[in-house]
């Protein structure tokens, strides 16, 4: 036993020494100059087809037509947010006038390369106050297919059939049984998701249509079927009806240009076959809360979230952010975090929106994280690299940003910078400071990073001993499986 203490103590000492400059420098390692300067850059032409906004991203896709039909969500008042994203989960799934579910499900796999319903928020000029939340139906196809994607998505917005209560039931059982077991797996998810809903309006959004909220929502609705359904049925009819107007839509497209003449010719009676109608937008109130909870679980590791939004602090997002991010991801917490702390991962994330976090996965402790997260401007405060070290926290950073991407999916970051009103001298500013980035302008970091922490907002998804036994750290503890 003596000696297994020993050789611990050793091996602590050891994971805490830094690697020596002889042999970081026997890494390969790219040079600064082998970094293109010049940020990519993919944009949409905006354009109408059948009085509708459509917005094209031209590039050759081999004949693929990516179509997706985006429907603004604050057209809905606020109690029934959580309704869309149960839409979200049926559509497609339900019979329909012309379409029993199994039938429909053939005719998509035979006709369509997928077919897919989701929410997503996009923040005009990155700011949280300018939420713009979209109801998203996606699809894709060939070009000659292009006539069955339109029938088949016209088929299911404009004619499900949501009042068969025996599939609708069916259908929902499904979802909470995925969900239960979703949450068991994905602590990291959840506990990052409530924790950006204590201040963020785009983070309580997911956390109402995508967290332990929308969970404990389906969880109510099978449990209480019987009793709820025609509520349940009456909501979605309702959501429905006011989601889905060619007013309230607009269309994305990635094809190549060739192929426009019959995306448009499919579009037009498409958007002939939606209603027509008008509807106002409400404004949602949400009300925010630093719960500081513990989110028990059955799981024998902790997640533990810790974090804050910026620019309610007062400070303007920098891209030296983004090699800060690297330097406390792949230095200071994943020492600190995962090789001493014996957990699988520590990092933190600093997002353009203002969101930053620390967070670890999978991890033993629970207090000493945190406490190794009020560390953190201490080490920004002493912070030192020389030029070799900064150059590969930058190329680190970097190569975040210039992953390889699929004709699709340079379309969705185009359509992305649209809503958001992103420009591509915004992102070479961000690309510029990046390069330039100093272990000076690192150190000046140290006084927001300690002004995030200082807020003390924190969301633990971890075991019921471990957080019973840390309670003086908790607002709450909640069971997330009731």
């Amino acid at each position: 036993m003596q000696e297994l203490i020993k050789q611990t103590q050793e091996l602590v000492e050891y994971q805490k020494q830094e690697d020596s400059p002889e042999a970081l420098a026997t890494i390969p390692m790219l040079a600064l100059k082998d970094i293109n300067p010049k940020s990519e850059w993919w944009q949409v032409r905006e354009m109408k087809i059948a009085d509708v906004k459509t917005l094209h991203y031209a590039a050759f896709t081999n004949n693929v037509v990516y179509v997706d039909f985006y429907f603004d969500m604050r057209v809905l008042p606020q109690e029934l947010i959580p309704y869309a994203a149960l839409l979200s989960d049926v559509l497609a799934k339900l019979n329909t006038r012309n379409y029993s579910f199994g039938d429909l499900d053939k005719a998509l796999s035979i006709h369509t390369g997928g077919f897919d319903v989701y929410l997503n928020t996009y923040l005009e000029e990155l700011n949280d106050a300018n939420l713009l939340p979209k109801f998203i139906v996606s699809s894709k196809a060939m070009n000659a297919k292009l006539d069955k994607l339109f029938e088949l998505g016209g088929e299911i917005i404009n004619s499900t059939i949501y009042n068969d209560k025996e599939r609708l039931k069916a259908v929902l059982t499904r979802k909470q049984s995925r969900l239960d077991a979703s949450i068991k797996r994905n602590g990291l998810g959840y506990a990052r998701t409530r924790l950006a809903s204590y201040f963020s309006n785009e983070g309580l959004f997911d956390e109402i249509t995508n967290g332990a909220e929308y969970y404990w929502f389906i969880t109510e609705l099978v449990d209480n079927f019987d009793a709820r359904a025609e509520t349940i049925i009456q909501n979605l009819q309702k959501t429905a009806a006011l989601l889905f107007s060619r007013q309230n839509m607009i269309v994305a497209v990635t094809c190549d240009d060739a192929d426009m003449p019959v995306f448009s010719g499919g579009l037009k009676p498409f958007v002939a076959n939606l209603p027509d109608a008008h509807r106002p937008t409400t404004a949602w109130n949400f009300h925010f809360e630093k719960k500081n909870e513990g989110l028990v679980t059955a799981s024998k590791v902790q997640y533990v979230l810790q974090g804050w939004d910026i620019k309610q602090l007062g400070y303007e997002w920098n891209g030296v952010m983004r090699v800060l991010n690297q330097v406390l991801s792949q230095d200071y917490l994943q020492n600190t975090i995962r090789v001493v702390g014996g957990a699988y991962g520590g990092f933190s994330s600093f997002s353009p929106s203002g969101r930053a976090y620390f967070a670890s996965y999978r991890d033993p402790n629970l207090r000493k994280t945190l406490q190794n997260y009020a560390a953190t401007p201490a080490f920004l405060h002493d912070f030192d690299a020389d030029e070799a070290e900064m150059t590969r926290f930058i190329i680190g950073a970097i190569a975040r940003i210039d992953q390889p991407l699929t004709p699709s999916e340079k379309g969705g970051v185009a359509v992305r910078r649209y809503f958001e009103k992103t420009t591509h001298d915004k992102i070479q500013r961000d690309r510029d400071a990046m390069l330039a980035t100093t272990a000076a302008d690192i150190r000046a970091m140290e006084k927001m990073v300690s002004d995030i922490l200082a807020q003390k907002a924190w969301c633990v998804y971890g075991n019921e001993e471990k957080l019973k036994s840390e309670s003086d750290l908790f607002n709450k503890i909640v069971k997330l499986i009731q």
